[in-house]
Order: structure tokens, then C-alpha cells, then sequence
């Protein structure tokens, strides 16, 4: 982790350019990077500088308009893929980005083949498995094993501050909730939810890096449900190295 960005040793060891940027003090918007930012403004500013201290710039990045769905996308080339929440490439010098503040950004690499993949997981994507159809698709399409396939599932809300109703807890197993502090909540655990849908598809453990961090309770990251509509927004990125 470095003053900008926080980065997957696993990734980064695997050969993936991998990046999710932070909140940070002094800059402009807490450098926070919206995915609309207009330009000239502080978010487009930050956006830059994020993206040239990855090595890339606003030309080569693919993004996902973000619908909280579960449809994926093959992307070649830069721009943004309509009604999609997840990305995925085998081409070179493309950045693949999501916009998050509280969902979880989930970064996967196949070591082997050389494929990139970035998800936007909250909970209506996390519930509709998301992360197992993708990799999936990693299967369908490409031929990827599981033993070459890592992944790392990036700071979001955690167990710790996440609380939600009764009919969004029921749509998760018992071992990603518990009983919150007033009746009819429960605390729930995206991140967790997602790693094991990783592991039902046959990835080992040792492959996934699942961040500790919970972006509610950590000032160092951006979160909706602590700051509301002022909230800004990280930037989650990753790249075929």
C-alpha cells in the first residue's frame, strides 16, 4: 500500500497491474474519482493522477456502467459497457475499472492465459453469484483452470459495521449474517460471501486475498453508508502486467 493506492501482493506477484485507490487527506474531494466526473474538476484530477501512477491514462481505460446486475462483458477496447457489472479482457494495455464506496471490488487474474477480470459485487450482484459466473465464464471461454486463477477481494463494508433488513440478510447463507443489534437486522458479510463463492468453484484459498479492511469504519477508504450522498467514490483497477 502506498499514499494513493492499495495493491494485491497476489495479483501483483501473479503479473496483473492491480490498484484500488483510497481516501486520502489533502486531496482534492478526499481523491475521490467518480466515474462521471467533468473534467477540469477535482475528480477528474484525482482520477488522473491515479490512473498515471498505475502507468496508464484515461485513453485506456474499459469501465462498467455498474446496474448492480450480473451480466458480464468482453471488452477489447476503452469506453464503457452498458448494463454490465463485470469486465473481462485478454488484451493488453487495457485497464479495466469500477467505481466503489462500500460494494466489493473484486480483481481476478488468470496467471496462465492472461486474463484480467474486475467486479462490482454489493449485494444484489453478490446474492445473484456474481463472482461464480465469472469465473465460470473464465472456464467456458478461455479454458482457465482453477489452480491458475487468483484472486483478491478488496476492501468494502465489513462484517463489523454492515447491517441490513431481514429481506436482504435472507437472501445469504447463515455463515455470511448474524443477528444485528435490533430486531429484524443482521450483520452481513459481502466479502466473505464472495470468497466462498470463489472457493465453490474450485479455487484454492492460497489464490484469494481478501482485504480486512472495512471501508464504513476505516477513514482511509470512501464509504456511502457512513458519509451519505457526500460520499466520493474509489476507483478498483486492474491490467494484464
Amino acid at each position: 500500500m502506498n499514499d494513493l493506492f492499495l495493491e494485491s501482493r497476489l495479483l501483483s506477484d501473479a503479473g496483473a497491474v492491480n490498484a484500488v485507490s483510497m481516501r486520502v487527506e489533502g486531496k482534492p474531494a478526499g481523491f475521490s474519482m467518480r466515474r462521471n466526473g467533468t473534467a477540469g474538476l477535482p475528480e477528474e484530477i484525482n482520477r488522473r493522477e491515479f490512473l498515471g501512477a498505475v502507468g496508464f491514462d484515461e485513453s485506456s481505460v474499459a469501465r462498467a456502467e455498474q446496474v448492480h446486475g450480473t451480466n458480464i462483458a468482453r471488452v477489447s477496447s476503452p469506453g464503457v459497457s452498458p448494463e454490465t457489472d463485470a469486465l473481462v479482457t485478454d488484451r493488453g494495455g487495457l485497464l479495466l475499472a469500477i467505481s466503489v464506496a462500500d460494494c466489493v471490488p473484486i480483481l481476478i487474474f488468470d496467471r496462465r492465459k492472461r486474463i484480467a477480470s474486475a467486479v462490482h459485487a454489493g449485494w444484489r450482484g453478490t446474492a445473484g453469484n456474481i463472482t461464480s459466473k465469472l469465473v465460470q465464464y473464465f472456464y467456458s471461454e478461455f479454458g482457465s483452470a482453477p489452480d491458475d486463477i487468483v484472486a483478491f477481494v478488496g476492501p468494502s463494508a465489513g462484517a463489523c459495521c454492515y447491517e441490513v433488513g431481514e429481506e436482504v440478510a435472507g437472501r445469504f447463507p447463515e455463515k455470511s449474517r448474524r443477528k444485528g443489534a435490533s430486531r429484524g437486522k443482521y450483520f452481513l458479510d459481502l466479502k466473505s460471501a464472495n470468497s466462498d463463492q470463489l472457493t465453490d468453484m474450485g479455487l484454492a484459498r492460497m489464490n484469494i486475498e481478501v482485504s480486512k479492511h472495512c471501508t464504513i469504519c476505516n477513514l482511509n477508504y470512501h464509504s456511502f453508508r457512513r458519509d451519505g450522498e457526500s460520499s466520493g467514490r474509489m476507483m478498483a483497477a486492474i491490467a494484464i502486467g
